[in-house]
């Protein structure tokens, strides 16, 4: 059940984290950043303790008197355990989170702490949360996170929770990590008729002119820029001309996405997600052209990662 002004309560609440709290990529849990509030059971925990002691000063009855007293210390030692479960908590992100469109992802977290009981992991606003039995040490942590369109978004506020060790308090803290959330196109097979990839003259002209060491006679139809002047100035009775591989000519692609709109743009941007998979794959060097934008040839993980960023902002 919302109450009357409670969205507005919570706008103001988030603008006064996002002014005392802004996005590290690595925080550790304070006096400052952990909220604690006694539950329901909490609450009826605490009425029991008062009915007690009204009921032992009135039949002044010591006994009474005791449990209540003894009651009252126990609520106030749990208090302080539900907190000391949180405190110095610290959390770190390891890498931006990676997912493909219409799949879950998952951000990868390094968690720190003495000794942390039912902790719950999610983000701020979802009732989903993920639990974490017992945490002593370091460990390493996949948060879950819900399928997202096409983009790049910045991670939300998380919160993390425990009722540790009665369940009479809620303790609870919204850190803010600095991450990206990157949510590629959903690979696709491309269309025989509407091929996206293809190898650029040019880069082969330039390939062919660095690759001296495959040489072959020369033969009637070569091209002249072909010959190598140089040795036939020495040897003019047998002049000899570079050869290009077939290999190295089909080990360069060019991945170009069409300027496109609406559903067609995002099917193009799904074949070329699956081009540059494959010729990842095979080793291959390979570029992408966007409309208005081209990323030079390349491989590795770390060029393939670059091309799919440019996909997921196109």
């Amino acid at each position: 059940m919302n109450w009357p002004g409670s969205l507005a309560l919570r706008r103001y609440f988030l603008r006064y984290l996002d002014r005392k709290q802004p996005p590290l990529p690595a925080l550790t849990l304070t006096q400052q950043r952990i909220y604690i509030l006694p539950s329901r059971l909490g609450l009826w925990f605490a009425v029991l303790v008062v009915l007690l002691y009204l009921l032992g000063t009135n039949y002044q009855n010591n006994l009474i008197l005791l449990c209540s007293f003894m009651l009252l210390s126990l609520l106030l030692l749990t208090m302080l355990q539900a907190f000391y479960n949180l405190y110095r908590l610290r959390l770190a992100v390891l890498a931006d989170a990676q997912t493909y469109a219409g799949s879950p992802g998952a951000l990868p977290l390094k968690l720190q702490s003495r000794d942390c009981r039912m902790l719950q992991l999610g983000l701020y606003g979802q009732k989903l949360q993920q639990l974490l039995p017992n945490l002593q040490g370091e460990q390493q942590f996949n948060l879950q996170l819900p399928l997202l369109p096409r983009g790049c978004y910045s991670l939300p506020r998380l919160k993390l929770s425990s009722q540790f060790p009665f369940g009479l308090f809620n303790c609870w803290s919204y850190p803010a990590l600095s991450a990206q959330l990157w949510v590629y196109p959903a690979p696709m097979p491309p269309n025989d008729s509407a091929p996206l990839s293809a190898a650029d003259p040019g880069q082969q002209r330039a390939t062919a002119q660095t690759d001296a060491d495959q040489l072959k006679p020369y033969q009637a139809g070569d091209l002249p820029s072909r010959i190598l002047w140089k040795k036939l100035a020495t040897h003019p009775e047998q002049p000899v001309v570079r050869q290009i591989p077939l290999a190295a000519a089909r080990s360069e692609q060019w991945v170009q996405v069409p300027a496109l709109t609406g559903p067609a743009l995002e099917q193009a941007l799904s074949m070329a997600c699956y081009q540059l998979q494959q010729l990842e794959t095979t080793g291959s060097q390979y570029g992408l052209m966007l409309p208005g934008k081209t990323l030079a040839l390349g491989r590795g993980h770390r060029h393939l990662t670059s091309c799919l960023q440019e996909l997921a902002l196109c």
